[in-house]
């Protein structure tokens, strides 16, 4: 692994969204993942939970959205 390339572990993501299926929510969780993998997150174990009200936006979007939450939520 390069010095550039950061290694991350999600145990657990859970996602309950209305109108999604199994695969939908799965590349959803998916790019989750990659932007959480970009972000500068430090620190240890940490349970987080957060809940959305409802949304307009297209998955990328939303996985974006996510992620950003999420992001803020681990920032030491």
């Amino acid at each position: 692994m390069s010095g550039s390339e950061r290694k991350i572990h999600i145990d657990r993501l859970v996602l309950d969204i209305p109108g999604f299926d199994p695969a939908q929510a799965g590349k959803l969780a998916q790019e989750i993942g990659e932007h959480l993998a970009a972000a500068d997150i430090k620190g240890g174990q940490k349970y987080v939970s957060l809940a959305l009200g409802p949304h307009d936006a297209d998955a990328p979007d939303l996985a974006r959205r996510i992620a950003r939450i999420l992001a803020q939520r681990l920032a030491p």
